[in-house]
């Protein structure tokens, strides 16, 4: 028989919730690897909630169960986003919940709430506040609070009770510290970067600026410059392990590109397009030090970044927004980056004055590329007659998920057994939003023959099996570094297509800037367009650019 006492350390509550974590760290190794670094960090910690849960629940038969539940859910959300979006979630993440709630629809937010409010209903069932659950608690309100409190002093202790900090890689940090250890870890380095983000605005310390020589209109070579940056605009043809043999590419827009598209590294996979936008506008990676999304730190006060230094140059700077005004803080994050002229549709801003509108396409919710394009090349015309240099950039937004094709484009061409639903979906965009991007580049190049069109997709369309669902369907080479990060990047320089094998976002920037002046950038600045690239050596100009950005404002 069995020692009571041995009975009692293994047949109880807290053994069972322990094995049934262990047993979902090592079913979940392949996802994020198990590490016993999280045996001093993530398993303390959980055990515990979970104990607390315990006490603040009601006796019952189900008492074990429900004080499990949350903290399940939090590891399955957690694990759900990677899988999505190959991001770690970190708290100051909840900030996007408004843009989350924008883009999710009817039935995905309805699935968002009813699980929200399932949960909250099974807690509010079962909850049992006491003098005991409010002491128990308060050694928990210390550890969680004490990112938000007292920064400095958390990222001391996690120094020394983790095996190690990893600031290069958010997951490798996770395999070493645990999930929720390092989501307050993040929160924590966030809100201490922020206390000193005021000691970066030194101008002069700055590598990218331009010399005093080359930052002037003559410098210039008064050429127009458009830029196009594609939402979610997934090459089907690098899909090669498709169940079936189709042709989702239009044939105008092979006829156009033939074989002659060249690769750019995203900073993100599945989302967080401002992420995209602010790399190919500030020429830094984004390396998220002050914020999960680098324009939420923008207050609207001028920072060193492309369409500025256009401006200087004698330049107007313009902006084309396919979508709504309020996502990722973009009017503050346009404003300091030096737009001159933002223009949103009608129909998000109805008191702003816009030449963009999604017009008989009301049942679209986001904007067809064809429409889009075609009110751009009307504005394109006008400014072209005005006889100034002008910088034309362009955000779409159709292609975001879910995918929906809308009034705009003709019926789905393809049907497919054998794919799930959203690629099914995206392979059907593709066809129309191909014929409608060569219809576009073909009409700019001839009103605009003699300047510098650059597209790219700003990341892969986040499909339900992440990672996974592209290794299944053959994206690209399995041994291939930013593999899920590699996006199409065109160039066309005064009509005429260019080869790039493989750019960075950021880089985009330097070409930029490098076609403007007459190749004198690069001469001046070594631009290095090499990859793989250490990204760490543009760090410090990543903080000044971001700390021009964050100086308050006069409201």
């Amino acid at each position: 028989m069995i020692p009571t006492i041995v009975k009692r350390l293994l047949l109880n509550r807290h053994t069972f919730f322990l094995a049934g974590l262990s047993l979902y760290l090592w079913l979940a190794d392949p996802l994020i690897e198990w590490t016993k670094g999280q045996l001093r960090m993530e398993i303390p910690l959980l055990l515990y909630l979970y104990v607390w849960l315990n006490v603040l629940v009601k006796a019952s038969p189900w008492q074990p169960v429900v004080a499990a539940v949350p903290l399940a859910a939090l590891y399955l959300a957690h694990d759900y986003y990677f899988l999505r979006f190959f991001r770690i979630p970190k708290l100051n993440d909840f900030v996007q919940i408004p843009e989350l709630i924008g883009v999710l629809g009817f039935w995905g937010n309805l699935a968002l709430f009813g699980a929200a409010l399932a949960l909250l209903y099974l807690m509010a069932l079962f909850l049992r506040p006491s003098v005991k659950a409010l002491a128990w608690a308060l050694p928990g309100v210390i550890v969680f609070s004490a990112p938000f409190v007292w920064p400095e002093v958390y990222l001391q202790l996690f120094s020394r009770l983790s095996i190690e900090v990893i600031h290069y890689a958010a997951v490798v940090n996770v395999e070493y510290n645990g999930r929720l250890a390092t989501a307050l870890y993040h929160e924590a380095k966030r809100r201490d970067t922020m206390n000193h983000i005021s000691q970066y605005r030194d101008m002069t310390k700055l590598s990218l600026t331009l010399p005093p020589a080359l930052e002037t209109v003559d410098a210039a070579n008064g050429r127009n410059v458009h830029m196009i940056v594609l939402e979610g605009f997934l090459d089907p043809t690098l899909l090669t392990n498709l169940p079936e043999k189709i042709d989702p590419v239009h044939p105008e827009l092979t006829a156009l590109l033939g074989t002659q598209q060249g690769f750019s590294v995203s900073p993100v996979f599945g989302g967080y397009t401002s992420q995209a936008e602010f790399e190919v506008l500030c020429g830094v990676p984004a390396f998220q030090e002050f914020d999960e999304i680098e324009f939420n730190v923008f207050t609207g006060a001028e920072t060193y970044c492309l369409p500025r230094i256009l401006h200087r140059l004698g330049y107007q700077t313009m902006a084309s927004n396919g979508f709504k005004p309020d996502f990722f803080n973009t009017i503050p994050a346009y404003r300091g980056i030096g737009f001159d002229e933002v223009y949103f549709s009608k129909e998000y801003t109805p008191s702003l004055e816009t030449y963009l509108s999604k017009g008989e396409a009301k049942d679209n919710k986001y904007f067809f590329d064809g429409d889009l394009f075609d009110q751009n090349l009307a504005f394109v015309k006008r400014r072209l007659e005005e006889k100034k240099p002008f910088f034309n950039y362009v955000l779409t937004v159709y292609g975001h998920f879910p995918f929906e094709y809308g009034s705009r484009v003709g019926p789905p061409r393809f049907k497919m057994a054998g794919i799930p639903w959203d690629l099914e979906r995206i392979l059907n965009q593709h066809y129309y939003r191909g014929k409608a991007l060569a219809d576009y580049l073909k009409q700019l190049m001839a009103l605009d023959p003699n300047a510098l069109i650059v597209v790219v997709s700003d990341h892969l369309p986040p499909l339900e099996g992440g990672f996974g669902a592209y290794e299944k369907f053959g994206y690209l080479q399995p041994n291939l570094a930013d593999r899920f990060h590699r996006n199409r990047f065109l160039v066309f320089r005064d009509g005429k297509l260019e080869t790039h094998d493989i750019f960075y976002h950021f880089n985009i920037y330097r070409l930029i800037l490098d076609y403007v002046t007459r190749q004198g950038y690069c001469q001046a600045r070594s631009c290095d367009f090499r990859h793989p690239l250490d990204k760490e050596t543009l760090r410090d100009d990543y903080r000044i650019i971001m700390g021009l950005a964050s100086r308050p404002v006069a409201p």
